[in-house]
Formats: C-alpha cells, sequence, structure tokens
C-alpha cells in the first residue's frame, strides 16, 4: 500500500514540473496588473452634503406628574361619607368626602335668622329714624315750655305761700289761746258765734291746704321743687287737718260746756299751733322758697340742654348716621351668613384638580384635621422631565425652547418644551431644575420614569455636512483637515469646522458640496497620493 502512494506522488511531481512553465507564462500580464494596483492607497470616500445641523445638549431627568396635590380638610370633624378611593380617577370640584355637618347646618340657620332681623332693623330704620329724631325735637320743646311754666308758678308761689302758712299759723293760735280762755270763763253766745266762724275758717284753710298738697305733689313729679318743699306742704295739710278739728271740738266744748279734761286737751293745742307758727316762721328765715326756685331753673335748663340736643340732632341729619349704622349691622349679618354657609361647604371635601387619587390616608370614620392631608391627586395629562442643567450650558437655554423626550420602555420619541428654568442654583453641584413639559393624553408616561432629553441649542439649515470620522488632528479644535479625492489623486485641505452632531460635522469653509471626502484610510495618506475608491 504504501508503495502504491509513493508511485502516485512521484506521477504528480513530474507533471507538475512539465505544466508549470507553460503557467508562469500565460499569467504573466495577471501578476503585471496585481503589481500595478498594490502601488494605489485603498480609500472609502463619502461626498460633502447640504443640508441641516444641529448643536444639541443631551439631559437625563426624571418624569414627574404636571401637578400633584396634597388635599387638606378646611374644618376638623369626623368623616361620616367617604367617595374615592386610590386609583380613581377624578374631575375638578367632584366631591371626595364628606364631614359631620349637622352643627354647621344648625350655624346657618341661625344666621339667616340675625340676617332676618338685621334686615327688618334697616328696613325701620329707613322709614322710622327720621320721624322719631323730629318727634324728640317736639317733645323736648313740649318739656322745656312746661319747665319754664314750672318755673313761673314756684316763683309766683312758693314765697307768698310761706307767709300764707305763718298767717294762718299765726291766727290759728291766737283762735286757739281765744277759746282756752273762753272755756277757762264759760261759754257765751258771742263765744259760739266765734267758735262757728273759727270752724269755717279752719274749713276753708284745710280746703286750701290740701289744694296747695296737690299742687306741690305735681311740680315735685315734674321735679319743679325738692323733697323738703313737698314734705312742707305735708306738713301744712296736717296742721290745717289738725287745726280743723280743734275748732270742730272747740265748738263742741262750748256746747256741752268745759271740762278740765277738755281745758287740758285746749292748752295742748295751743302748744301745739305755738310749734306749728315756729315751724311756719323757721321755714319763712331759711327761705326754703330759693332753692325751690333755683331747682325749677335747674329743670328749665336741663330741659334746654335736651332740646338743643334734639335739636343738633335734627340739623345734622343723625337719622342718616341710625340708617348706616343699622345698614351695616345688616351688611355684618349678610357676611356671617356667607361666613357659616361656607364653613357647611367646606365640610364636603372636593378635588382641587382633575386627576387620580394616589393616596387615601384616613378611612371612613377617621378623624380629619386642616393640618394632615386626606389625598393626594396627581394629573398627568401632561408630566414634565425634571433635569439638572450644569451652570456653563443654562445659557443655550431660553422658556418655551422645543425638545425632544427619549424614555425608557415607551418606543415612540416625544417632544416637549421648556416651561421652568429656576432662577437660582444648587450650591454644591453648581446645577439648576430645568423643567419641560410633555404631553401625556394616554397616560403611558409614569411618573418616576428616566428621561432623555435633547436641546437643540442652535440650528443651521443651510450647512456643508461631512463625516465626523474624515477629521485628522483634535477633534475640539475649529482648524481641521481632511483629504479630498479628485481624479484619483488625495489632496490635504485644511477646513473651519461649526457645529457638530453625532457622526456629522458642519464646514463652515474650505469644502464645497459635492466634493469626495476621504472617511476611511486617510491616516495613511500623503498629499498627492493616488488612491483606489473601495466603499462597500
Amino acid at each position: 500500500m504504501k508503495n502504491v502512494l509513493v508511485v502516485i506522488l512521484i506521477v504528480l511531481a513530474i507533471g507538475a514540473i512539465l505544466i508549470l512553465p507553460r503557467f508562469l507564462k500565460s499569467s504573466a500580464p495577471e501578476v503585471e496588473q496585481m503589481e500595478s494596483a498594490a502601488v494605489l492607497k485603498p480609500v472609502e470616500i463619502a461626498k460633502a452634503t447640504r443640508g441641516e445641523i444641529r448643536s444639541e445638549l443631551e439631559l437625563s431627568g426624571t418624569i414627574q406628574a404636571e401637578s400633584q396635590v396634597n388635599v387638606f380638610p378646611k374644618i376638623a370633624g369626623r368623616i361620616i361619607e367617604l367617595n374615592v378611593d386610590e386609583g380613581d380617577v377624578v374631575q375638578k370640584d367632584a366631591p371626595l368626602a364628606t364631614i359631620e355637618r349637622e352643627e354647621l347646618e344648625l350655624a346657618v340657620q341661625q344666621a339667616e335668622a340675625m340676617l332676618e332681623a338685621a334686615e327688618t332693623a334697616y328696613s325701620q330704620a329707613q322709614q322710622l329714624a327720621e320721624v322719631r329724631i323730629h318727634t324728640q325735637v317736639t317733645q323736648a320743646k313740649a318739656q322745656f315750655r312746661a319747665a319754664e311754666i314750672a318755673l313761673q308758678q314756684v316763683v309766683d308761689l312758693s314765697e307768698i305761700r310761706t307767709v300764707t302758712q305763718i298767717d294762718q299759723a299765726q291766727a290759728a293760735l291766737e283762735s286757739l289761746i281765744a277759746n282756752l280762755e273762753k272755756i277757762k270763763s264759760g261759754a257765751r253766745d258771742e263765744d259760739r258765734r266765734q267758735a262757728q266762724a273759727g270752724l269755717s275758717q279752719a274749713k276753708a284753710n284745710l280746703a286750701n291746704a290740701r289744694s296747695n298738697h296737690t299742687r306741690m305733689l305735681q311740680l315735685f313729679e315734674n321735679g319743679a321743687i325738692s323733697q323738703q318743699s313737698l314734705e312742707g306742704a305735708k306738713t301744712q295739710l296736717d296742721i290745717a287737718s289738725a287745726q280743723h278739728k280743734i275748732a270742730s271740738e272747740q265748738l263742741l266744748l262750748i256746747d256741752n260746756g268745759a271740762r278740765p279734761e277738755d281745758v287740758q286737751a285746749m292748752e295742748a293745742q295751743v302748744q301745739q299751733a305755738e310749734a306749728s307758727l315756729r315751724l311756719a316762721q323757721m321755714q319763712a328765715a331759711t327761705k326754703t322758697w330759693e332753692k325751690d326756685i333755683e331747682l325749677a331753673r335747674s329743670q328749665v335748663e336741663t330741659t334746654r340742654a335736651g332740646l338743643i340736643s334734639a335739636e343738633a340732632l335734627e340739623n345734622a341729619k343723625s337719622w342718616e348716621a341710625e340708617i348706616t349704622s343699622a345698614k351695616t349691622a345688616h351688611t355684618q349679618a349678610q357676611v356671617a351668613l356667607r361666613l357659616a354657609q361656607k364653613r357647611l361647604k367646606d365640610a364636603t371635601i372636593q378635588a382641587p384638580i382633575s386627576g387620580i387619587i394616589s393616596k387615601r390616608h384616613l378611612d371612613l370614620g377617621g378623624t380629619a384635621v386642616p393640618t394632615a392631608p386626606l389625598f393626594e391627586i396627581v394629573n398627568i395629562d401632561t408630566v414634565k422631565a425634571s433635569v439638572d442643567v450644569i451652570e456653563a450650558q443654562l445659557s443655550e437655554l431660553a422658556l418655551n425652547q422645543q425638545t425632544t423626550i427619549e424614555i425608557d420602555g415607551i418606543d415612540t420619541t416625544m417632544s416637549g418644551s421648556i416651561v421652568f428654568i429656576s432662577p437660582t442654583l444648587e450650591v454644591m453641584r453648581r446645577t439648576a431644575k430645568v423643567e419641560i413639559l410633555i404631553d401625556n393624553p394616554e397616560g403611558t408616561i409614569k411618573p418616576g420614569m428616566f428621561a432623555k432629553v435633547t436641546v437643540p441649542v442652535k440650528i443651521h439649515t443651510d450647512a456643508i455636512i461631512i463625516s465626523r470620522t474624515s477629521l485628522i488632528g483634535d477633534a475640539d479644535a475649529k482648524i481641521q483637515n481632511v483629504f479630498v479625492v479628485e481624479n484619483g489623486v488625495s489632496q490635504r485641505r485644511p477646513i473651519e469646522i461649526g457645529l457638530l452632531q453625532g457622526a456629522e460635522v458642519e464646514v463652515v469653509s474650505g469644502i464645497t458640496e459635492g466634493e469626495a471626502i476621504v472617511i476611511a484610510g486617510q491616516h495613511s495618506l500623503k498629499d498627492g497620493e493616488n488612491v483606489r475608491v473601495v466603499n462597500p
């Protein structure tokens, strides 16, 4: 077996030796061509195009609800109705819960009653206030006139009455003394006639004293005389009554004859008459009528002041102030009713915004207090991406600037606009908060999601654009170099670049539209070398 293999190998070798010269002769042109191709540098090219290019900021942040509200009760109380649960969708002003309200309803009824009373008082003030002031003036005039008349009566009567009282007391004493003497000496027809005359006089004095006392009582009730003067008139009435009794008894004694005890009684009457005379004389000496006159004058001045005051109110139209006061009270009652009604309304807790109940903190029967939230409501019809922007980039942002947003888990790229740029920086990180508003009608974007925000800060719509891979040198430098292929020969050309966007770069000068730019193989090229384009 081994021998057969060796023979086969020898045969193949001899055949190859015989065929090789012919093969080399026939393939010589192709080898020459391969040697010529090996001299050209292989490169890939891309033509410079004209189009739009942007300079963009790429920011990252977190999705937040546009509105997130904690709902606090405005009044404290036990929850008697609970209308929603977590996850429920609610509209603005929808009732969420109700706090016990019986006491608040009673407060409203009380405020309504107070308002009704205030309305009545206001209506009466409008109708009667002016009439009442005019009536007060009329009454004050009448009181002043009555006081003047009372003063004149006191002036006319006081001194005369005092003198008359002395005369009466003197006459009564003399009559009693005479009668006493007559009783002791025995009665005569003449004495009987005198006793009868004395009784008649006593009757007249008693009638006069009664009339005087009645008049003095009226003056006292009107405030025109003092208590002392009234008491004096009462004393004179008592004296006249006693004298009448004495005169009656004297006549009786004369008719029946005197007894020892009658003589003693008469002597006692004489002593009483002497005391009455001394009292009348003392009143005259002290001039008590002058006090009555002064009192009556003071009453006149008091009523005069009352009249002046009433006329001043009339002249000042004080009823207008009374009407204004009643109107103010009516307004206050209206406000009190509105406050009571508001507190009653506050017993029903309403949704301040439309959204979703994200949290509920109390159950039915719990006690609500104004310092603790009952619910949390979020509105995600629109959401906002909150990002932190470094200090150096803030100047490139502006309100209402449009952005694009990419969110993990959502294939569609969304658009939004900047609605808030913080006026202050976070000191430690030197960043400012920026918020981008995003429409979310389907509710697919959830608070807490991660968001990548792209903000175009500059846009050139008619720019010469080449691939960023074609650049030779420092990527941050404004002046760069590229290789341009022209007629199969490389040309090294300096260019000025503008905006950078991803894998593309704007050429400000040095390149025209349509030129072939080397994008691969340029780093081993030299200016003026022959190249071979090997684009895939």
